[in-house]
Parts: structure tokens; sequence; C-alpha cells
């Protein structure tokens, strides 16, 4: 039965019609139509749904009067530029009234306009999502604190980079689309260059290598460069986080030069050096300690050191270091006494010299610890001499000087042409006695020398 037929008999118009109302009913997005007045002549089940609006309240109203807040979107301006321009149009518009987005198809029917549409919210937001979850990672990427950039991994060329690459290499970010990874390394690494490149690790192993970077002043870097494979808007691409590690490299030179330094002086002096490194408590010794104080060790703590040293000296010690370190004294003076291996103590002179760091703290002590026990013996037994030498000087202006004035005295006393004169004979008596106690004070004197002598 064809078309013709159906119309010519009511019975099968009517069925043709029930049969494209089941069709349109059974569709899962909304359908409606409207006549060139904009009437709405049909309005299906699913649109009651997606819409919200049972048919009996739009059939026969008119489309803009039921729905005047679309009247503004893209509803009405694309519905009657279908009908005018009696064509097809199709775009996707959001309708406040609901919260929602629809794609909508709508064409000229006989005497009207048919309308698909469907909710595509739940697309929408998700790709809102995602625009936002890739707006999160340009951020990431752009604003990361360390240079990063993406190459193409046929071509070795730049596809993007970020602010801190831009910063930290001196180049324009148009510069850089012009560039690849051999314009930024010095002459003498393309060959590592070309060797790295030719054996690149499998595409999703994370890479990890050490480089040296030219940056556009001609300044050399010495850089760590980690690299992962992705994809870069359909293009094989790597991304690569490089961190700036030439001061660190810097740094661990110094640090060598300065061990080899130290153990130079360590095996050319007799002191005893230590190394102590104030923030681990961690004191490395040199030979000194074993050849001069009997201890076989090459690395030991603080504590081990605290307990050595003489307990009426380490308070002294101790406050002399915290203000050195307080007052950021880079030079420090000690003398205190330090524990043998054998018990006995030995008096050192220890001369220290305290690193600091830019903030100030310090971090490293240096010292030098010489014995002078020989010299303190010695300088204790000069002024033992001393004090005797005094004591001697004060015999000889007091005591001894009291009966030889006595004796000198008595001397002029005597009269000479009268010998047996009784008075000369009680004068020789006591010159006599004179004599005597100035020979007791020559022996005491005599005495006092030769102890000094026996004890040097």
């Amino acid at each position: 039965m064809d078309t013709g037929e159906i119309l010519a008999g009511g019975g099968g118009y009517e069925a043709y019609q029930r049969r494209i109302a089941n069709i349109l009913e059974s569709f899962t997005d909304g359908f409606f139509e409207v006549d060139l007045q904009w009437k709405v002549t049909y309005w299906n089940r699913q649109a009651e749904v997606l819409l919200d609006q049972p048919r009996s309240g739009v059939l026969g109203r008119n489309l803009w009067e039921v729905y005047q807040d679309a009247v503004p979107l893209k509803f009405h301006t694309e519905y009657h530029r279908a009908v005018e321009e009696n064509i097809s149009v199709r775009f996707e518009e959001y309708f406040p009234a609901r919260d929602s987005w629809f794609e909508v198809a709508a064409f000229p029917s006989g005497e009207g306009l048919s309308v698909y549409f469907k909710d595509i919210t739940m697309r929408i937001r998700s790709m809102e999502q995602l625009e936002l979850e890739r707006q999160k990672y340009r951020d990431l990427f752009n604003f990361s604190p360390v240079p990063q950039w993406v190459y193409d991994q046929q071509t070795f060329r730049f596809l993007d980079v970020n602010r801190a690459a831009i910063s930290t290499y001196g180049f324009s970010r148009e510069e850089f689309m012009r560039m690849g990874l051999a314009d930024i390394r010095p002459e003498e690494e393309m060959a590592r260059l070309v060797e790295l490149l030719a054996d690149r690790p499998v595409s999703d192993v994370p890479h990890c290598s050490l480089a040296r970077h030219r940056k556009k002043n001609g300044e050399i870097m010495e850089v760590c460069v980690q690299g992962t494979s992705i994809d870069f808007q359909g293009t094989s691409a790597r991304l690569v986080t490089v961190v700036d590690r030439t001061g660190e490299i810097a740094a661990q030179r110094t640090i060598r030069e300065s061990v080899a330094r130290f153990d130079m002086v360590s095996r050319a002096t007799s002191d005893v050096v230590c190394d102590w490194h104030m923030s681990t408590d961690e004191i490395l010794w040199n030979r000194g300690i074993t050849g001069i104080f009997g201890y076989d060790v090459q690395t030991t703590n603080l504590k081990w050191r605290i307990d050595r040293i003489h307990p009426e000296d380490l308070f002294r010690v101790r406050l002399s270091i915290a203000r050195a370190v307080r007052k950021r004294e880079a030079r420090l003076q000690l003398e205190y006494r330090f524990r043998h291996a054998d018990g006995s103590y030995r008096t050192v002179l220890e001369r220290a010299l305290i690193s600091f760091s830019l903030q100030g703290e310090a971090y490293r002590l240096i010292g030098s610890m010489q014995d002078i026990s020989e010299r303190i013996s010695h300088i204790r037994k000069i002024e033992a001499q001393n004090e005797r030498l005094k004591e001697i000087s004060w015999i000889q202006s007091h005591r001894a000087r009291a009966p030889l004035s006595n004796i000198m005295a008595l001397v002029e006393l005597i009269d000479c042409d009268i010998l047996n004169d009784p008075e000369n004979l009680e004068v020789v008596a006591k010159l006599k006695a004179e004599a005597v106690e100035l020979d007791i004070v020559l022996k005491a004197i005599i005495n006092h020398t030769s102890s000094g002598e026996r004890g040097s």
C-alpha cells in the first residue's frame, strides 16, 4: 500500500498518523512542531521530560509566549533563520531556565518547523571538566618554577616551553619555537647528544640524565634532565623537566677540593686536625689523633670529643665556642686539657676556623690542636725559678743585709791600738756572732739555689 492509497482511505490515513505518532513518541530525542505563526502543533513525550512541560500546557500556544526567556538566545534567532531562509540549522545552546545544554536540529516541514533536540549537559560538563583539567596542567606546566619543555621525538624541535625555561635560558618563546635540542647544547656535547637520542628509552619509561646546556648568553649550565614520552596534540613527543645543578656541582667540587686540601694539610702537619660538621656532629680526625693522643680513630661524634676534655675546662671551652658562633666570629683560639689514651691529660692549644652559611648559621669548624704540655711545664719551671730568685733577693736584701751592716759597724768600733781592751773584746765577740748569723743566711741562699738547680 503506497502513500496515495493510505491517504485515499480515511482509516488508512488515521493508521498512518498513529504510526508516525508512535515513531515520534518512541524517540529518545525531544521533538516538537510549530506552524508559521509559531503555535505548537506537536509535543512528544521526551519533550515533556526534557523541558518539564506537559503537552497540555503548550499545544496550541505560541512557543515564544511559553518560553519568553528563550527569545534572547540562539533558539529564537536560529528557528527564525531556518523558516526565513528555508534551511536546516544545527546548534548547541545553554538554556538557563533548565540549567541544561541542548543540541538542536531544526528544519522546515510543510507549513511550519520541525525541531529535534537532546540534552547534552553531561557531555558539555565533561568537556568543561576536561578543559579545566587541561588548563590546570597547562598552568602546572607554564607556572612551574623549573624549566620544562616539549619536543618532537622525530625532529627534536621544541613544541612548547614554559616561562621558567624562557627566563632561565634567555631565549624568547618565538626563538625556542624555531630551535631544537642541539641549539642549547655546547659544541663539545653534540656527540653525546646524538648518542643519547639514538638510544632513546622506551616511550612509557621516564628517563633521567646529566647534561650541559648553553644559555643564550653563552653561559654553560650543569643540569639534570628528566623526560617522559607523551602525546602532544597528536604528535609523539617528550615532556622534559630540567633541574639546574650548576651551583650544587660547583659546591661539590669545592668540597672535594677542600677535602683534598684538608688531607694534604693533615698529612703535612704534626698537629691534630679535626673537622667538625656541626649539623651532624660528625668529626673527622687526621693521623695526629693516633700519633699524639694514642687513639686509633678517624671519625667520631661530638660526644666522644667532649668526654675527653678535662671537666674543669669543659664549660669554658663550650662557652667560648658558643660565644664565637653567636657573634659570628670566624676565628677562635682555645687552651684546655685533652685526655690521652693512657688516661693522662695533655695541654693543647687549638686554633679553629668556623664556617658560616649565607644565613649566618655555623655549619663547620676546623681546628688544629697542638700539644703544648712541655711548653707549659717549662713555663711553670721558669715561674718556679723566678719565685725562688725573688725569695733569694728578699733574703739578700733583708736577712743578709742586717748582720752585714752590724759587722761593718762593729769593725768601726774596734780600736786597733789597744787590742786587749775589754771593750774591744766585747766588740769582737759581737762581731763573731754577727759573722755566724751571716754564715747561716749565706747557707740558706746556697740551699735555695741548689734546690732550684735540682728542680730544673
